[in-house]
């Protein structure tokens, strides 16, 4: 069982060649070989930044780490992190990489957040435009730069707005066409090509990367790993990677296609470069949105009510008494006299009594008016009047 690294305390200092104290206000994040500290350097409080180790490196550790210092110093990119200098530290046997601090979240951390832990493509669209810009950039250097980790977890998306940032070049690697670069031991799955389980990466690497990123913002799931989609090629006939809008049907069909076709296992089959790969899917969003902070990815409040709203659901709708409601003891009180009229008009008419037997009929005329009158109020339309509607009400806040 491997020992877990020593990582360094708040308020311990770490001092570089140049005589430069840093103080260590709080861990940013740990792993196998080191962190990344949040630091302010001693004597300038305002100078804030992020400082990365890697304990105790062995020969291959430390070149890989040089070399992405070296590689982020002639770098100038808004959507890259600005390296200042790295350095080693012979007594805790540790060598640090100085750069800018990007005070934000990761898209993995923020959209595990997200209802169904994914963005809409509109809001995918927008917060990965900056980081194809980068890779533009990286892809433009002589030689170009292949990132070779392009992943959520290693995008930031800055906390008070801008732009994201591109970070975690431990596995950059400059590609010189002809010649085979091996990448071991450092892959994240479902986000590496098959090419980095063996040799021969290239700037395609990115694209499947940046294609498999976009698939897990689009569709809440990581996307299979390479070698699994191998195997399952091979052994059932046919690509375990589901496509998008399988996922996620709201995805257009030509965004589905174009992921797919950008994650190819073989890396000829992908779009030649970054900018044809994007301009498929710019091509097939027609939405605007404004520029993305993290407080836009928070998780949306439910809808607040309008004013209106709140009025028709907190006054209630008058309306007049019900007639059929009102008209029933009247109606009863007819049936029970039409009632008493027939009995008494057959009683009169066994005792041969003239005068009780008209009295009798005039009651039974008058039961019979009652009846005819209920029956006549009871079809005529009811009116409503809803209060919210009424013509000046007004209400004030």
């Amino acid at each position: 069982m491997q020992q877990e690294p020593f990582i360094l305390p708040e308020k311990a200092i770490v001092r570089d060649p140049q005589g430069n104290v840093y103080v260590i206000e709080s861990v940013l994040g740990k792993g196998e070989f080191g962190a990344v500290y949040l630091v302010r350097e001693r004597g300038n409080l305002h100078n804030i930044f992020a400082l990365k180790e890697v304990i105790n490196p062995d020969k291959g550790a430390r070149e890989r780490f040089a070399f992405e210092g070296e590689i982020l110093k002639r770098l100038n990119h808004k959507s890259l992190p600005r390296v200042h200098r790295v350095f080693e530290n012979d007594g805790l046997k540790r060598v640090y990489l100085l750069m800018g601090y990007v005070h934000g979240q990761n898209l993995e951390h923020l959209r595990l957040k997200q209802s169904g832990h994914c963005f809409s493509l509109p809001l995918v669209l927008d917060l990965m435009t900056p980081i194809v810009d980068a890779l533009v950039y990286l892809h433009a250097q002589d030689p170009p730069i292949v990132h070779r980790d392009i992943k959520p977890a290693n995008i930031i998306v800055p906390t008070g707005g801008g732009n994201a940032v591109l970070a975690d070049f431990g596995s950059a690697k400059e590609y010189v066409p002809g010649s085979a670069t091996t990448m071991v031991g450092h892959r994240s799955p479902g986000y590496a090509a098959i090419e980095q389980y063996r040799t021969g990466t290239n700037t395609r690497t990115d694209i499947y990367g940046l294609a498999a990123t976009l698939y897990a913002l689009l569709t809440g799931q990581t996307p299979v790993d390479a070698l699994s989609r191998v195997l399952g090629s091979v052994t059932e006939g046919v690509d375990p990677l589901k496509p998008a809008n399988q996922l996620k049907p709201t995805i257009p069909q030509p965004v589905a296609h174009a992921l797919q076709q950008a994650m190819s296992i073989n890396s000829t089959d992908r779009f030649e470069t970054v900018e044809e790969f994007w301009q498929v899917l710019q091509d097939s969003v027609t939405q605007k949105i404004p520029r993305t902070t993290t407080k836009d990815l928070a998780p949306s409040p439910p809808p607040k009510e309008s004013i209106e709203d709140r009025i028709t659901q907190s006054v209630p709708v008058m309306q007049p008494a019900s007639s059929t409601h009102s008209h029933v003891p009247l109606r009863v009180i007819a049936v029970l006299l039409a009632i008493i009229a027939l009995a008494a008009a057959f009683f009169s008419y066994l005792s041969s009594s003239t005068i009780l037997l008209l009295c009798c009929l005039v009651l039974l005329f008058l039961s019979l008016a009652a009846l005819l009158y209920t029956l006549t109020t009871r079809s005529r339309p009811r009116k409503t009047h809803n209060l919210s509607k009424t013509k000046g009400f007004e209400t004030k806040m």
